[in-house]
């Protein structure tokens, strides 16, 4: 009967400290998460160890992990004044992999992906230092734990209001162009629907005819070393992407591992803002820097102490002989 209780108290929390209604709350408990994680789980938290750390900016050196709540929360207090992003925004697969055992009653500390590597390869490859964290659950400290849930007091009688957003500029689309759609746009796999709403922001219309004049391009992601990899990418391998960031298989030669594009993009990225922004100039946009120079690594770049091997990827653009669009 106590327990029934307590798992109410915690539901109420739960749904004053996001502000949900009460429908939005059944919505909310659906996935079982709000369920699986009940009273005696507040008394956990999550620890993401730094376990391997070499000149890390984030100042995460062995011994100082980062710490979050039962619920994925950063305890700021447990961690240090500077938090890198490199190595936080790595976490939130292996945090899902956390809920997924609650949600089947599983114990997380048997997670075989439990180890990630922030995405700079570390001062030997051009980068400035790297960090590698393994998670693990672990019992809070009572005085921990009393002063880290009393803050949630409060949503036992306060509805969090602000919880609600105000959806300020969320749905107005952005200010229209005007622009008609190109005979290449009209091409592209979108409803004419579609194709006007995309065109209204203009950014994306930026990034449409960067796609068109950048056409006979390819974005070459080559692998510089690889170690232990399971999926067999070698050195010296390259896969092909067209300048819409679509893999071209056939280019490729063969499949990729799903852990390497993941990091991958993360370059991937930055080509294609210079594309966008070169996209109207009558100049030829400058598509190299420091930045391509410094390998990514796979999300198993964690070797040798992750659930994977390691590759590390560097990613630059190539002109396509016979490709129409082509560039020099």
């Amino acid at each position: 009967m106590r327990g029934g209780i307590l798992e109410r108290l915690v539901l109420r929390v739960f749904k004053n400290r996001w502000g949900y209604t009460d429908e939005e709350l059944a919505a909310a408990r659906r996935t079982g998460l709000a369920d699986a994680i009940g009273f005696r789980d507040l008394a956990y938290w999550i620890k993401a160890e730094p376990v391997l750390s070499r000149h890390c900016m984030g100042g995460n050196y062995e011994g100082r992990p980062l710490y979050f709540d039962a619920m994925g929360g950063l305890i700021r207090r447990k961690c240090p004044p500077s938090i890198c992003v490199h190595g936080l925004s790595q976490l939130s697969p292996l945090i899902y992999s956390y809920y997924d055992h609650m949600l089947r009653g599983e114990d997380p500390n048997r997670m075989v992906f439990h180890t990630v590597t922030c995405t700079d390869p570390g001062l030997e490859w051009g980068g400035l230092g790297s960090c590698t964290f393994r998670l693990s659950r672990e019992r809070m400290p009572l005085h921990e734990f009393l002063l880290h849930n009393m803050r949630l007091l409060p949503y036992l009688f306060v509805w969090n209001r602000r919880q609600r957003g105000r959806g300020g500029t969320a749905g107005k689309g952005g200010e229209r162009t005007g622009t008609r759609p190109a005979d290449f746009m009209l091409r592209l796999p979108m409803s004419r629907v579609e194709l006007e709403a995309f065109l209204a922001v203009p950014e994306r219309e930026r990034r449409l005819r960067a796609m068109e004049r950048f056409e006979g391009r390819r974005i070459v992601i080559r692998v510089v070393e690889s170690l232990a990899c399971p999926a067999g990418h070698a050195a010296g391998e390259e896969i092909f992407l067209d300048c819409a960031g679509r893999v071209l298989r056939d280019e490729t030669g063969r499949d990729v591992c799903i852990m390497a594009l993941h990091k991958a993009w993360f370059r991937v990225m930055l080509l294609l803002e210079r594309m966008a922004q070169g996209a109207e100039s009558e100049e030829e946009p400058d598509l190299t820097g420091p930045l391509f120079d410094i390998p990514i690594s796979c999300f198993g770049g964690a070797w040798p102490l992750g659930a994977c091997g390691r590759i590390l990827m560097r990613v630059e653009v190539r002109s396509v002989d016979g490709v129409a669009g082509g560039g020099v």
